[in-house]
Formats: C-alpha cells, sequence, structure tokens
C-alpha cells in the first residue's frame, strides 16, 4: 500500500529486494485520505485487494543476481546525427538528466577503467532504493557519460563507498521530499593531481579544475540509473535544485590551512597526514555569510564579529537534522577561505576556539516549533530525553562542527552548507583504488597533454 504518487518509489524500493520490475503494492491511497477530516470509506471499499496483497501476491521474478544489460547500437549518417541520436536515446529512456552526455562507447569506458587496479566486475555495494548494483564497470560507464576521465574513477569510487556507509543513509536522500545532494570534500595529494577545485568558485564550474563537475555528475548518474532517483518517480523532492546536476565535490586548500588551524579535515576524521581521503556528507542548500568589511583594522573584533556571522547563519533551524538527530551527525559544514581563516588565526583563535564558540553562538531558542521538533526526537529514540536544553545545541558537541578552508580569496565572508536528506552522520573514506604508479604517472602526462599544464591558484602571504 502507499499514497497516490508514491508508486514508483514504492517499486524502487521492492526491486531492491529482489522483486523488479514489478512491486506487491495493490492499491494506492488517494491523497486526500491523508488530510484531516477526510473520507475514509476507500479503506472499506478496497479491503479485499489489502488482503489479496497480504496472503495471495506472488512476485514473478524468483531469481536474484548482478547482470549487465545489453549493449545498444545507435547510427546516424554522420558522427554528428549519431551523437544527438545517443542522447535522445538517453533522455527518452531516462539514463541522462537532460544535459548532453559522452556516449559511454566501450573503447571510452575500457580508457576510464585504466585509472583503478580493481577489475571491472568488482561489485561496490547496492546503490538505493532501485537496488541497482554498483560494479566498478558501472561507475565507469556513469563517469564516461559524464565526460570524466580514468584519473577521476578512483575518487568516484571512493564517493560511492562512503555514499553508501549506514551513516550516510543515502536511501533517504534518494527518496525524500527534501532537495538534498551529496557532497564530497577530498584530501591529499590526489587533489592536486585530477585538477579539483579548491580555490575561487569552488563549488561551481571551472575549466581549470573540472574534475568535480564530471565526478559529482558520474555520481548523479549511479543515483538515477541504479538507484532509480527520477524526479517523480524515485525522488519526490519538492524543488530539487541546481547543485543536484553534479552534486558538489571539491578539494579542501590544504596549502591556505593556517598552522593554528591545522590538521586538515581527513586528519580530523582519523587518517594520517598525506593519505588521500574523501569525507561524504548530505548537504541542504547554502548560506553566504554577510560580507564584514575589507580592513584588517581592529583585528580581535573584526574576527570576532566573522565568528559571530557564521554562527547566525547556523543558528536557522533545521527541520532535517532534527528529525534524525544523532550524536555523530554534524550540523552542516563551513567554508572559510585561506584569507579568512588567516585573519581568525592571526586574531588568535585556532580551528578549536572557532567551534565551540559557534557551538556557544548557534543555540537554537525554545521557540515551539523547534521545541516539536525536538521532541519528536526523543520520542523516536534518536535523542535522549537528557540531552533536551535550551536554548538547544545545534549538535552534540563543538567537535561535530566542520570546518573546511576553500574558496577564492576575496572578502571575508564564509559559505554555511546545512547537513539535509535524513542522514546521520559524515563518513570518511580513503581513496586507495589507484592503478600502478608508473600507469598513473602515464595518466598525469596525458591528462596535461589534453588539458594543458596544471595551473596554481593565486595565493597571498
Amino acid at each position: 500500500m502507499t499514497r497516490e504518487t508514491f508508486e514508483h518509489v514504492v517499486q524502487n524500493a521492492f526491486a531492491a529486494i529482489g522483486f523488479s520490475p514489478e512491486a506487491p503494492f495493490v492499491y494506492a491511497w488517494p491523497y486526500a485520505l491523508f488530510k484531516g477530516g477526510s473520507d475514509l470509506s476507500p479503506i472499506n471499499e478496497n479491503i479485499d485487494k489489502i488482503v489479496y496483497g497480504l496472503t495471495k501476491w506472488q512476485p514473478k521474478t524468483i531469481e536474484k543476481g548482478v547482470y549487465a544489460a545489453p549493449k545498444v547500437t545507435v547510427e546516424g549518417k554522420d558522427y554528428e546525427e549519431a551523437l544527438a541520436n545517443v542522447n535522445n536515446l538517453f533522455i527518452r529512456n531516462m539514463w541522462a538528466e537532460g544535459l548532453p552526455i559522452i556516449a559511454p562507447t566501450e573503447d571510452r569506458v575500457n580508457w576510464i577503467l585504466t585509472g583503478t587496479d580493481l577489475a571491472p566486475d568488482t561489485v561496490i555495494g547496492t546503490i538505493l532504493n532501485r537496488g541497482g548494483i554498483a560494479t566498478v564497470e558501472a561507475i565507469a560507464v556513469a563517469l564516461a557519460m559524464a565526460g570524466g576521465r580514468p584519473e577521476y574513477l578512483p575518487v568516484l569510487i571512493a564517493i560511492v563507498e562512503g555514499m553508501l556507509h549506514p551513516d550516510v543513509a543515502h536511501q533517504n536522500m534518494q527518496a525524500t521530499t527534501n532537495d538534498c545532494y551529496p557532497m564530497a570534500i577530498v584530501n591529499g595529494p590526489i587533489r592536486k593531481d585530477i585538477r579539483l577545485n579548491r580555490s575561487y568558485g569552488v563549488l561551481g564550474p571551472d575549466p581549470k579544475r573540472p574534475a568535480g563537475g564530471s565526478i559529482g555528475r558520474g555520481l548523479r548518474f549511479l543515483q538515477m540509473n541504479l538507484g532509480g532517483a527520477i524526479p517523480g518517480i524515485g525522488t519526490m523532492a519538492t524543488y530539487g535544485g541546481p547543485a543536484r546536476y553534479t552534486n558538489v565535490v571539491f578539494a579542501e586548500d590544504e596549502d591556505g590551512i593556517p598552522p593554528n588551524w591545522q590538521p586538515p579535515l581527513s586528519v580530523e576524521r582519523g587518517f594520517p597526514e598525506g593519505s588521500n581521503v574523501v569525507t561524504v556528507h548530505v548537504v541542504n542548500g547554502n548560506l553566504m555569510t554577510p560580507k564584514m568589511g575589507d580592513s584588517v583594522d581592529l583585528l580581535a573584533e573584526q574576527a570576532q564579529n566573522l565568528i559571530t556571522s557564521w554562527a547566525l547563519a547556523m543558528g536557522v533551524m533545521n527541520e532535517q537534522y532534527w528529525k534524525f538527530f544523532n550524536p555523530k551527525g554534524a550540523p552542516g559544514v563551513l567554508l572559510v577561505n585561506r584569507s579568512v581563516s588567516g585573519l581568525v588565526s592571526e586574531a588568535g583563535w585556532t580551528k578549536e576556539d572557532v567551534k565551540k564558540d559557534l557551538w556557544e553562538q548557534s543555540k537554537l531558542p525554545g521557540i515551539p516549533l523547534m521545541r516539536l521538533q525536538v521532541e519528536d526526537s526523543v520520542r523516536r529514540g534518536r535523542l535522549d530525553e537528557t540531552d533536551v536544553q535550551w536554548p538547544m545545541p545545534i549538535c552534540a558537541s563543538p567537535e561535530n562542527i566542520i570546518i573546511v578552508v576553500a574558496g577564492g580569496l576575496t572578502h571575508l565572508r564564509g559559505y554555511w552548507m546545512p547537513s539535509g536528506g535524513q542522514g546521520i552522520a559524515p563518513v570518511s573514506v580513503e581513496i586507495k583504488h589507484l592503478p600502478p604508479k608508473a600507469k598513473w604517472d602515464e595518466l598525469m602526462k596525458q591528462a596535461e597533454e589534453d588539458l594543458g599544464a596544471i595551473q596554481e591558484d593565486i595565493t597571498i602571504e
């Protein structure tokens, strides 16, 4: 049983347990049934359907396993027409999101597969809610469609591993009415090797550092084609949001972290310094904090004003976060660039000091709506009643706050991205499935021939 318009969500969920392509729901309730004072007679009128579904229904599919879809052939009078026909075919079958793709030919996919030491049939996991099996080859196909390169593949594999961790609860993100999306923050030498943005325009398009868009778009194709996250069919996001086209994949500006703001995020999360690591978290929207002036006069006062502006952005009630509260959870991710973090550092603030101050200043007042959300979390067993206090901290402790140094070097602002999508906590995964070093060096050389020399960021001393 389900409500009208959610039939495909149910189909996806049951496909994940082997009932594909059919699902055992037998009745969709009218949406009006959920309104107060509605006519409940449809329940009695359709009770026989419900009894049938519970007692007699049998699935047509009785075998379960990993299988590859058959290859398709697309033709045209010339290459241009053939490529247009490929894109039309993918749109008709809902395999792409509406932007042009690059045809994932066998040759191109095999080229992408040179970016990892894993066999193509290696299973990384199951992407819910449809339950498609994410093999290395399937991930390579998605990356090829997105215009990716072989050296991006180990990062996308690690992101998929992180997204599938139970703490991310990606099945909720996939189907929710919320407009959330996965964020992936990369640390380690690989961030420079593959040209991940960490500076100007860090969350958007950049031809100098194009990797994030292709990797994030490849992840979105996996969410759609293996996980069934098609708008109005498998994902019921009311608005969606532009970030869902490519999700958000970027690098921390490790070179710009002030000495007393060390270590980088990956080390904070338990990995050795210099490790290639990706941290996956589900976020929902963004908010640029107010500009606090360009002068460095009155340094101490300006630093405090900056931190207060960040806290004001963070202290907005986040229904998704409290509805699925977990003590391990992070309320969001705060981005500050190297010039801003440097200013705050120069004023004597360590990163730990900043987190403690943000934790104190962002506490939420006990307004009725906020109390309802917290009380609901207590009833659901997600929040212990002894932890409830007013004003209410936005997370269990200051250590749960994530601060990442990234962004262009202009203006004294921060960038707050709140948690969303009913996730439980961020997850960090080592990026380890690279090809042998000789092959990696060959890929780096080819990238320089194709894309030009890596351009360094503008830096300030």
